[in-house]
């Protein structure tokens, strides 16, 4: 109750207040003829104009301590006229709130209005919203050959990936969502890391191979796993040769069979 009749107070102060600076400064009066009120609004729009060229004068040519003060003092008296004009359509309260029929739990604004993905979705950016799934958060990397890792990924793994770090859960709760222990989780997710970290190292190597430059975040991330990439740049160098022993073969296949076509047709 003390709240509530402080509250009222403070409320009625507001409004002696209004009534007192409106009595100072009285609106203009509603029954001058249009022509006068024209009139006078341009006079005081011209008012405002010299006053404004008056002030940035003022600033301009403020040089000492007491020339500083008055262009302060100046802005002082406009933001108090900005105030009153303010406090003529509104009452700002003090941190004492009546709490008279107001609801136990605050139901007027949801919480998730707060949320980034509402906010987004009332701009009308729908994308991150479209793709917050485990099987499409590949759609969030611009990169083609980083979205491709994400993509190429097992669903267990996509799963795993979009709760770990894109919802932020523990892997505790992630194995009681899944039904795993926590420590297997932690096993599988260092795993996980492992494949996506060569695959990222292969592709850095490659776009070099290109003289492609590097971002200052794929540099680091280069000089952090240098020991891996001997290893990673013999199993591409591998992985090269079979391909290329791949397309030999199938080169000599589609040979021969020409070959024997050719015969076919010179025989009949």
């Amino acid at each position: 109750m003390e709240e509530m009749e402080q509250a009222r107070i403070i409320e009625q102060a507001a409004l002696a207040e209004i009534e007192l600076e409106m009595a100072a400064y009285p609106e203009p009066d509603a029954d001058v003829p249009e022509e006068e009120a024209t009139e006078a609004a341009s006079r005081t729009m011209l008012k405002r104009e010299l006053r404004a060229q008056a002030l940035l004068r003022l600033e301009d040519g403020a040089r000492t301590e007491e020339d500083f003060k008055e262009v302060i003092k100046q802005w002082d008296h406009l933001d108090d006229n900005r105030e009153r004009k303010e406090r003529y359509h509104e009452i700002g309260r003090e941190m004492n709130r009546l709490t008279e029929d107001a609801p136990k739990n605050p139901v007027v604004i949801p919480y998730p209005i707060h949320h980034t993905y509402w906010r987004q979705m009332m701009k009308g950016d729908f994308l991150d919203v479209i793709f917050d799934c485990p099987f499409e958060m590949h759609e969030f990397l611009t990169d083609e050959d980083y979205s491709k890792i994400i993509y190429d990924l097992k669903d267990s793994y996509k799963e795993l990936i979009y709760y770990l770090y894109i919802r932020d859960y523990s892997t505790l709760y992630v194995g009681n969502l899944l039904g795993q222990t926590d420590r297997n989780i932690r096993g599988v997710r260092n795993t996980i890391l492992g494949q996506i970290t060569k695959k990222v190292i292969a592709v850095l190597l490659e776009r070099q191979e290109f003289d492609i430059p590097l971002w200052t975040t794929e540099q680091e991330f280069m000089e952090k796993y240098k020991e891996k990439i001997p290893d990673i740049q013999r199993k591409a160098k591998k992985e090269k040769e079979k391909i290329i022993r791949e397309i030999g073969v199938l080169a000599r296949k589609v040979l021969k069979q020409y070959q024997k076509s050719i015969t076919n047709q010179t025989n009949c």
